[in-house]
């Protein structure tokens, strides 16, 4: 079975470059723009990893009056507590942060929250990838 990442950021521009070097390593990977729309992804599949923005609408399962600048940190807690009804993915799903947020109490609220790994953006390309596969532990695709 295919390993399966989440990717959570609302500028998709800034992550289907993934994609496809993520395809070559046999990894399945979904794209959710804002919170309801992860949380939809989280009820339909389980995945092996997340890659998390930050910054990203919050839609109205996070909650309407939440500030875009920390609808994925409160995502994220509702990953780990188990409080997306009927998820599929387990709450100690590995989650690298891929973000622009640059406030240091922020990120460190988002480590205690054990993440794998922090990316800033506008990160370093192999970097993340590189460790995206290491993750999941999957054989690079055979060149066509």
């Amino acid at each position: 079975m295919p390993k399966r990442i989440l990717f959570v950021d609302d500028e998709d521009w800034s992550v289907t470059s993934y994609f496809e070097k993520l395809r070559d390593h046999h990894i399945e990977v979904d794209l959710a723009r804002h919170g309801d729309e992860a949380i939809e992804w989280l009820q339909k599949k389980a995945y092996d990893l997340i890659v998390l923005d930050i910054m990203l609408p919050p839609g109205a399962k996070i909650g309407k009056d939440v500030e875009p600048r920390k609808a994925g940190a409160i995502l994220l807690h509702m990953i780990r507590r188990n409080e997306v009804l009927d998820m599929k993915t387990t709450p100690d799903v590995p989650v690298v942060v891929l973000t622009a947020v640059a406030d240091q109490k922020l990120l460190e609220n988002i480590r205690q929250l054990h993440v794998t790994e922090i990316f800033q953006k506008p990160a370093l390309f192999d970097e993340v990838t590189e460790k995206l596969v290491a993750l999941l532990k999957t054989e690079r695709a055979e060149q066509l």
